[in-house]
């Protein structure tokens, strides 16, 4: 499962914008009446931030994340909160395996005197190495669950925390739909959530207002 987020998560479009979301409208950068990125030249829609690592706009940009290269955005974050759930699952799963066969292995030796709990170097050193990237790994996906949480909680990306913006007060359940969508039968799977894109429809339907 792991796995399977990883390469969704890399794969996955984060929510570039682009031309199709702009139906029947040309993209005229001396629009006065509308904010455009000095950028990409694309308009500037609620909760969309430029990302200079992709060079593109990004609908609803949470961070743009070295790990999977790529950005967290409206489109795969449910996929990159699933990817740390099941990273963190499987680094607490090898420290149980780690620590029951040693505790095994040190019940087992004074009434045992077969091979079965010899450690060669290579099987310390591979035990080393796995407990110290549980441990980083685990500790590092803790911390961007709790990240995702509050994010989540207080309806604000990573970005607007950064940029001192804070977002529309809603309740956690809507913005937790609003990234995994509302089947809930696919919320543990990784797989493309059914979310609405109300962010380009509200530019749309502001612009013809202002017209």
């Amino acid at each position: 499962m792991t796995l399977w987020c990883h390469i969704k998560c890399l794969l996955k479009n984060p929510g570039y914008l682009n031309k199709s979301d702009f139906p029947g409208e040309d993209i005229n950068i001396y629009d006065h009446n509308i904010s455009y990125c000095n950028k990409c030249n694309f308009p500037k829609i609620k909760r969309a931030h430029h990302c200079s690592a992709c060079n593109k706009c990004v609908k609803k940009m949470d961070h743009h994340c070295t790990w999977i290269n790529n950005c967290v955005g409206l489109y795969n974050q449910k996929l990159f909160i699933l990817l740390n759930i099941y990273n963190l699952l499987m680094c607490c799963n090898c420290a149980f395996i780690i620590f029951y066969k040693l505790i095994m292995c040190i019940k087992r030796r004074p009434y045992f005197k077969d091979e079965s709990c010899n450690l060669l170097k290579i099987d310390i050193f591979l035990i080393i190495v796995v407990s110290i990237s549980s441990l980083i790994f685990g500790i590092f996906s803790f911390v961007m669950l709790v990240d995702q949480y509050w994010g989540i909680k207080t309806n604000t990306s990573g970005i607007e925390f950064l940029k001192n913006i804070k977002g529309e007060e809603q309740s956690f359940s809507k913005s937790f739909i609003e990234i995994f969508g509302e089947a809930s039968h696919t919320w543990l799977i990784p797989v493309d959530a059914k979310i609405k894109d109300n962010l380009v429809d509200d530019f749309n339907e502001n612009k013809k207002k202002i017209k």
